[in-house]
C-alpha cells in the first residue's frame, strides 16, 4: 500500500515512522526544507523565498507551556535536558529533527514540495498534484491512502473589528511576532489571552512604554504582571490610533498584536474528497476526529485541540493504520459517528483510552494526563509569583515526575 502524508511537522513525521514500521510505502510532502512545522523558528515574516506565507509561529524567546515530559514520542526520550522541564522551542525542534534522523525518515520526505491538489480518482485511488518549488515542475502521483497532517496553526485568525483598516500603526498577528525590541518605548495593545497572548504580553512589557492587554479572562486580573500592563475589556472599535473598548474606555496605541489563534486551511482538497472545512474551525465529517467518513482511506492527524500533541498524535496514527488495515483487507464496516468538535478538553483521557482500547494496545499512561491537568495550575502559580515553580506527581507505581518552570 502506498500512503501519502501531507506535512512534515510533529504529526507528519510520526505518520512516516508508523507507516514504515508497518511495511507501507510512504511519501511525505513538505513545502519547506526542514522538518518540524510550526516548531521551526524563522526570523522572516510575510513570505519565504518561494513567495509562500511563512508558516512557523514560533518566536525567539518562547518557552513551552507544557513540560517536555508531555512532548515526547514513545520510546524516544529527550537527551541532555534532565534538569529542566519547560524548555525552549528550539529544543523541541532539535528533538523533532533528531527523531527524523533516528528513524531514517528524511529520505522519504519531498522537501520544498507544495501540494496543489488532492482528489479522489476512480473509487480507490487518491491523485496528488504537487509542485517542486525549486524546479517549478508539477508532479502527479497516485496513492492508496492519504494522511493530512498540515495542522491548524499556519493561517492566522484576524478578528473583524470595526475600523481595523484605519489603524495607522504597527499591526501584526502573533504568528509574525519574533522579538520585543521592535516595540521599544511604544504603547502596545495585546489582543487575546491564550498562551501566546500572555507570553507576548510579558515579553513586550520589558521594553514597551505601556501595554494594554485586551481580554475577557477574569482569572488573569489577579495575576502579577509588569507595572506597565493595564488590563482592558474587548475592543469595540478602532479609529486610527484610538482604541475604544466595550466598557466605554479608550486608549491610544502605536502597535497592535493580535494573539487570536489560527484557522484550518486545507485548500488543496478537491470537493470530491468528501469533507468540508466549516468556518475555518472544523473538518466534517470525521470519525474519532481522524477518519474521513465519506472516504475512509483518508485520515486527518493532529487536528484535535486542548491536548498534549506528541503521544496523542502517535496514538491517532496507530489507530488509523489499524483501521485502514481492516478496512482495506476485510471491507471493515463499523458504525462511524461524526464528531462535533475538535476541542477535546476534559474528555481527553476517555478519547485516548477509547482509541487504545479499540485497537488493543497499551494506553497512554495515566501520569501523562495528571501532568497535563496540573499544567494550568502551575502556569497560574508562575504568573502570580514570577518565581520558579515545581510540581511533583506520584502515580500508583510510585513514579515521580518533577516539572520546573524557570525564568531563564
Amino acid at each position: 500500500m502506498k500512503i501519502a502524508v501531507i506535512g512534515a511537522g510533529v504529526a507528519g513525521i510520526a505518520c512516516a515512522r508508523r507507516c514504515l514500521e508497518n511495511g507501507y510505502v510512504c511519501t511525505v510532502y513538505e513545502r519547506t526544507n526542514l522538518v518540524g512545522g510550526t516548531w521551526v523558528y524563522d526570523e522572516r515574516v510575510g513570505v519565504d523565498e518561494f513567495g509562500l506565507p511563512i508558516h512557523t509561529s514560533m518566536y525567539q524567546n518562547l518557552t513551552t507551556n507544557l513540560p517536555k515530559e508531555l512532548m515526547d514520542f514513545p520510546d524516544f526520550p529527550y537527551e541532555g535536558l534532565d534538569d529542566v522541564s519547560f524548555i525552549k522551542a528550539r529544543d523541541v525542534q532539535n528533538y523533532i529533527d533528531k527523531f527524523a534522523d533516528h528513524f531514517g525518515l528524511k529520505k522519504y520526505i519531498r522537501f520544498c514540495n507544495l501540494v496543489k491538489s488532492v482528489e479522489k480518482f476512480d473509487n480507490y485511488i487518491w491523485r496528488i498534484t504537487s509542485e517542486d518549488l525549486i524546479t517549478k515542475k508539477l508532479n502527479i502521483d497516485n496513492y492508496d491512502s492519504v494522511m493530512v497532517c498540515n495542522g491548524h496553526n499556519a493561517v492566522p485568525n484576524m478578528p473583524d473589528i470595526p475600523g481595523n483598516d484605519t489603524f495607522d500603526g504597527v499591526c501584526i498577528h502573533s504568528h509574525d511576532y519574533k522579538f520585543p525590541e521592535k516595540f521599544k518605548n511604544m504603547n502596545v495593545l495585546i489582543v487575546g489571552s491564550g498562551p501566546s497572548g500572555i507570553d507576548i504580553c510579558r515579553d513586550v512589557a520589558k521594553v514597551a512604554n505601556q501595554v494594554f492587554f485586551s481580554h475577557h479572562n477574569e482569572k488573569l486580573l489577579n495575576n502579577t504582571f509588569s507595572h506597565n500592563v493595564i488590563h482592558k475589556s474587548d475592543i469595540q472599535s478602532i479609529n486610527t490610533s484610538n482604541i475604544n473598548f466595550v466598557d466605554n474606555t479608550s486608549c491610544t496605541v502605536n502597535a497592535i498584536i493580535y494573539c487570536t489563534g489560527f484557522i484550518i486551511s486545507c485548500q488543496f482538497l478537491n470537493s470530491n474528497c468528501g469533507v468540508n472545512v466549516e468556518n475555518g474551525k472544523f473538518i466534517y465529517p470525521l470519525h474519532k476526529n481522524i477518519v474521513n467518513i465519506n472516504n475512509p482511506t483518508m485520515a486527518f492527524i493532529g487536528f484535535v485541540n486542548k491536548t498534549f500533541i506528541f503521544r496523542v498524535f502517535d496514538l491517532q496514527i496507530r489507530y488509523y493504520l489499524n483501521f485502514l488495515k481492516k478496512y482495506t483487507n476485510l471491507n471493515y464496516n463499523i458504525g462511524m459517528i461524526p464528531v462535533k468538535s475538535h476541542f477535546i478538553g476534559n474528555c481527553l483521557h476517555d478519547y485516548c483510552y477509547s482509541l487504545a482500547n479499540e485497537i488493543q494496545i497499551e494506553p497512554i499512561p495515566s501520569i501523562y494526563f495528571e501532568i497535563y491537568n496540573s499544567c494550568q495550575q502551575i502556569r497560574d502559580l508562575y504568573s502570580k509569583t514570577y518565581h520558579s515553580a515545581v510540581f511533583r506527581i506520584i502515580d500508583n507505581t510510585n513514579h515521580v515526575v518533577e516539572c520546573n518552570k524557570c525564568n531563564n
